[in-house]
């Protein structure tokens, strides 16, 4: 099927969401994101914002395991469907293989997840585009915050995938900037086995290292927490960092091993369609949420993310345009509305979000429901990068009885 051919009354999306990893772990946030995703389609639709309805198959939606093998296949098999879009797209890695396949069918491929700063350039991927901002919005603030504390010297984990190599960069300069000595950079490949990182890592606890920033896919941050629990490393003097947050179901030991860190998540700012969300989403889902969480943030991404492909389409039926996947892309680019998260727009001549405030959340063990318990903490301002910080919430590494 040619890949402008749009069934007659539909718009037609496809998706490339997580659902679980590759390991076989269940990922609750592209869980979530892929259920906002849907009821956003739902609210479009409701809405009557389009001229024909907007779908997405669940045959054109496929589990990818946030993982590299077979994203191509898939996004090439997902585009050979005659589809407008292709949604989801949650992991760095993969990313820049799908982007690829969308050049090469220019179909547009639109991420709610992926912030590695190699995807912000549109002349190497014209045909990517993110309602999310690049790492160093994350991890550069996670160097500023270290800073912030008066750390001095960090040991700097960071896995060798796109993601993590532009992780590590930003990581750099950003130490640079505050003047933080790396002591110790850790480079290692996904999916590395706890056997392998334990041996990694017995030599820092045996030279007392206490600082840690870590960038890496969740399932290897966990890895690490889970060697810092298995090495005793978890202690009252140390601070611990990482770009990811662990899962609200993740094993005790990584709990254990990351109890009092600090991980960035988009702060969404409060408001009243955000607070029906909340209350709506978690009648859709079947459960209550937590607002704090991780996978509930993804979820206000991902729909403002099929927002966005809504307002690209209304804007170019407002200029009377043909709705095609090349003209959609441009008019993605132009897109500004208020979304979930707030203002979405795209900053130009790039593929990034224009703006998105980051909060720090700190893990405090379990709720009362045993889920894993994150408390925002502090913010960082993006513009003066100037961080209001709430010590007396804090709790910090040592925890010996959670």
């Amino acid at each position: 099927m040619n890949n402008t051919n749009i069934e007659e009354n539909a718009y037609v999306l496809g998706g490339m969401y997580t659902h679980f990893y590759h390991d076989g772990r269940y990922a609750d946030w592209g869980d979530y994101a892929l259920n906002a995703a849907n009821m956003a389609i739902a609210d479009i639709n409701a809405s009557k914002m389009l001229d024909k309805t907007l779908i997405m198959p669940d045959e054109f939606v496929e589990d990818y395991h946030c993982w590299p093998e077979h994203a191509e296949e898939i996004a090439e098999n997902l585009m050979r469907k005659g589809i407008l879009a292709l949604t989801g797209i949650d992991c760095s890695g993969p990313a820049e293989y799908i982007s690829n396949v969308a050049q090469k069918h220019k179909i547009p491929a639109i991420s709610y997840g992926v912030n590695a700063s190699l995807f912000s350039d549109p002349k190497k991927f014209p045909y990517f585009i993110r309602v999310v901002t690049p790492s160093e919005t994350y991890d550069g603030y996670l160097v500023g915050l270290a800073a912030f504390l008066k750390v001095q010297n960090i040991v700097f984990f960071h896995t060798t995938d796109a993601w993590g190599l532009g992780a590590a960069k930003v990581v750099k300069e950003y130490a640079k900037k505050y003047n933080i000595e790396i002591s110790k950079i850790i480079a290692y490949d996904r999916d590395t086995s706890i056997e392998n990182m334990l041996e990694l890592i017995k030599p820092l606890n045996e030279a007392e290292c206490k600082n840690f920033i870590i960038t890496a896919p969740t399932p290897d941050t966990v890895t690490v927490f889970k060697s810092f629990h298995a090495l005793d490393m978890n202690k009252t003097d140390c601070h611990i960092f990482a770009a990811e947050m662990i899962s609200s179901d993740e094993v005790a030991e990584a709990v254990y091993g990351s109890y009092g860190y600090f991980a960035p998540m988009t702060m969404l700012p409060p408001s009243k369609i955000l607070t029906q969300f909340t209350t709506r989403f978690s009648h859709y889902i079947g459960e209550e949420v937590d607002t704090a969480s991780k996978a509930f943030a993804y979820a206000a991404i991902s729909y403002d993310h099929i927002y966005m492909v809504a307002h690209g389409i209304k804007n170019l039926l407002n200029e009377q345009k043909a709705i095609s996947p090349e003209n959609l892309m441009q008019a993605l680019r132009n897109v500004d509305f208020i979304g979930l998260t707030g203002r979405v727009s795209i900053t130009p001549n790039t593929n990034d979000r224009a703006y998105m405030s980051v909060q720090f959340l700190n893990n405090q063990g379990y709720n009362p429901d045993g889920t894993v318990c994150f408390i925002p903490v502090g913010s960082i301002d993006p513009e003066s990068e100037s961080i209001q910080f709430e010590r007396e919430r804090v709790v910090w590494p040592g925890a010996q009885d959670l």
